[in-house]
């Protein structure tokens, strides 16, 4: 797409250029020569013209409009998304793809596998996600709509040979959600995407094990030339109290809102050819403030891939560790996201 710019830009050039020219050729004939006296009157109306739609408030219209002409970090990602649901059956990127072959975390959980104790559970571990999107309806301008979106992230213990290599703890994220674009641009700033839509998010299993919870959320994704920006709120959907800790139905973390948080920020930014990506989890309570902070740092390495460094410190690692501070760090590759 970038190189047909050039050429549409000349074309629009030209067209306007011939427009212009018989207009002003029409004007000639069409009109007499005006008269200085005749020119000033008019360059004086239109001074107090413009002043007086300065004093109606045009400028704060100029500063918030409509623009579909600036570029952002986040337009590439955007294009591609668009280029891709040409085809019916497209299913592009939801998330982030990767594989962390090694991590090494802090505090590990043995909660989530019964194979695993305090004695035999490895602070050393892979892990990876996998997150698609896919269309349920869109609208004519052939991105906006209703989108399914699928997210797993996955712990395994793999280097523990004493424990048979179980995964500790997997996460399952099903999501439906409403996506619009925009191209509305603030004092620099593009406004690209906002979401509001339904989460499910549950680690499959039951019992004392069991750690899940549903939400309506909204996002928001802006950016400027050269950094990305993201916020995302949400409202927890109550459920009922559980009787028993065994039992099947209520509340398996009714605090978990208290340590994973009840909003999150992101930034992005590219520096030469790396990039760094930072996720910020808070639960906003000033008394007993938790969160989290997630960095990632990018490298490419071809068209497709590119290695990944990951950083986590705070609650919220996993589910099962939602209440519970681990500090992680691993080393492996993902697809190309932004």
């Amino acid at each position: 797409m970038s190189v047909l710019k050039p050429f549409v830009f000349l074309a629009a050039f030209a067209a306007s250029a011939s427009v212009c020219g018989q207009e002003t050729s029409s004007n000639v004939v069409n009109n007499p020569p005006q008269t200085v006296e005749s020119v000033e009157q008019e360059s004086t109306q239109s001074d107090v013209s413009d002043a007086s739609q300065d004093e109606d408030g045009i400028e704060i219209i100029d500063i918030i409009k409509r623009d579909t002409t600036s570029e952002s970090a986040l337009d590439d990602r955007l294009e591609g998304d668009k280029e891709a649901l040409d085809n019916v059956f497209a299913i592009t990127q939801h998330r982030q793809n990767y594989l962390l072959p090694i991590t090494y975390v802090s505090n590990p959980n043995t909660t989530g596998n019964e194979d695993l104790t305090d004695e035999n559970v490895d602070n050393k571990e892979a892990k990876f996600q996998v997150s698609a999107k896919l269309p349920l309806y869109l609208e004519d301008t052939g991105f906006d709509g209703v989108y399914f979106g699928f997210t797993l992230t996955s712990f395994w213990q793999l280097y523990n040979s004493e424990a048979s290599k179980p995964f500790r703890e997997t996460n399952y994220e099903p999501e439906i959600f409403w996506q619009e674009t925009a191209d509305y641009s603030v004092l620099g700033y593009k406004f690209n995407t906002f979401q509001v839509g339904f989460n499910h998010m549950s680690n499959g299993q039951s019992g004392l094990q069991s750690r899940s919870w549903n939400r309506l959320f909204a996002s928001i994704v802006f950016s400027d030339n050269d950094d990305i920006y993201y916020l995302k709120t949400w409202y927890r959907i109550p459920e009922d109290e559980k009787e028993d800790p065994l039992d099947p139905t209520g509340d398996d973390n009714p605090d978990i809102e208290d340590y994973y948080g009840r909003m999150e920020f992101g930034y992005g930014r590219k520096i030469g050819a790396f990039k760094v990506l930072a996720l910020l989890r808070n639960n906003l309570d000033f008394d007993e403030n938790r969160g989290s902070i997630q960095l990632d740092f990018t490298y490419p390495i071809s068209d497709r891939y590119e290695v990944l460094l990951q950083y986590f410190n705070g609650y919220g690692d996993s589910l099962i560790d939602y209440n519970r501070s681990q500090e992680r760090i691993g080393i492996g590759f993902q697809l190309l996201f932004l």
